[in-house]
């Protein structure tokens, strides 16, 4: 029942007893600060796996170093900059990683295509990327006419309800949308 009465204790006063032997005050310590400490890692990562394993990671990485806390600062600041540290190394990591597995598929599929199939790929893989930035340069109608019909596969009845239209308007703005937008993508082109 002793650990009932640490409950009550500051985190350096917990910090004192875990020095002194007793394990079950790291345990209150991490019930404090696992979900603030999820919360980071989560922040960082967008994955509730991955955030929780690096959680699990900072909290056992603070248990073995917790002796150099020296107490300059609060526990709670101690802990967030390790979480915070741990955090941007694994992102850089995943990042390194990431990219070499880019360039790796990049050389797969050069290895794979012949040149100029390779350069095409490269080419509609830069439109897709630019086509938000492109879509932006429509106005507000023709845009969310093309987004409903091609990215949410509205049809075109789907259309004559959203904008109150006939099917002839409605493929009529769609034609001019299109169209609009390979003049667009002619100018980019071209540049």
């Amino acid at each position: 029942m002793k650990n009932l009465s640490y409950k009550g204790l500051s985190d350096e006063q917990l910090i004192d007893e875990f020095l002194k032997g007793d394990n079950s005050c790291f345990g209150i310590l991490y019930n404090r600060y696992y979900s603030k400490v999820y919360s980071k890692c989560f922040s960082f990562s967008r994955n509730g796996d991955d955030a929780f394993d690096m959680t699990q990671e900072i909290l056992v990485k603070a248990i073995c170093n917790v002796s150099s806390f020296g107490g300059n600062s609060k526990f709670s600041t101690w802990l967030y900059s390790i979480a915070t540290n741990y955090c941007i190394t694994q992102t850089k990591k995943k990042r390194k990683q990431y990219y070499e597995d880019i360039v790796a598929a990049q050389q797969m599929l050069a290895d794979w295509m012949d040149e100029e199939d390779y350069k095409a790929r490269l080419k509609w893989e830069a439109l897709e990327s630019n086509l938000d930035e492109y879509l932006m340069m429509l106005s507000e109608e023709e845009r969310q006419i093309l987004v409903l019909k091609y990215r949410q596969n509205y049809s075109v009845k789907d259309l004559q309800d959203e904008f109150d239209l006939s099917a002839s308007a409605v493929k009529m703005r769609l034609l001019r949308a299109r169209t609009k937008m390979g003049q667009i993508l002619s100018l980019q082109d071209a540049a």
